[in-house]
């Protein structure tokens, strides 16, 4: 195995997080997801996103959950309940919501982490043209005239 002193400080901090929310453990043993994925949305929301609050595994966030679960199901019955809203309303705070929720993202994302990212994806596109071009069949040689050859021999 690797040294932990060898690891990037992001991978260390990673290692951490797993450790403290360890229901993201189990969805990896169970398929549901894998590590790479949920390190790229860690490096993405951030550790402290609403995301990761169901994989604590606390007396106190479950009891949270099941507060906040009911409190839902009375908000969907309520909503079921009033059909008065108009679908344009309903579509226009939907828009609202995801516009919201994706700025979050940008003002939690990583520049230097992206530029980093984007930098290695440039240098992989420049690598496989390179391959491709070396690859391709070469052009057919073009015919050199009788004048561009070095010694022209005349005939008399």
């Amino acid at each position: 195995m690797t040294n932990p002193t060898n690891l990037h400080p992001s991978v260390r901090q990673f290692k951490v997080f797993v450790k403290n929310h360890p229901g993201l453990v189990t969805e990896v043993k169970d398929g549901k997801r894998t590590l790479q994925d949920i390190y790229e949305e860690w490096s993405i929301l951030g550790e402290e996103h609403e995301q990761w609050q169901p994989f604590l595994y606390t007396e106190e966030v479950q009891q949270e959950q099941v507060v906040e679960s009911q409190q839902e199901e009375q908000e969907t019955a309520e909503t079921n309940q009033s059909t008065n809203d108009t679908s344009e309303e309903a579509s226009s705070v939907g828009t609202g919501e995801f516009i919201g929720q994706l700025m979050g993202l940008v003002k939690k994302m990583n520049v230097q982490d992206l530029q980093s990212h984007l930098t290695q994806f440039s240098s992989v596109l420049g690598n496989v043209q390179n391959l491709m071009q070396t690859f391709q069949k070469p052009q057919e040689p073009t015919r050199r005239s009788e004048s561009d050859s070095p010694f022209s021999f005349r005939r008399d």
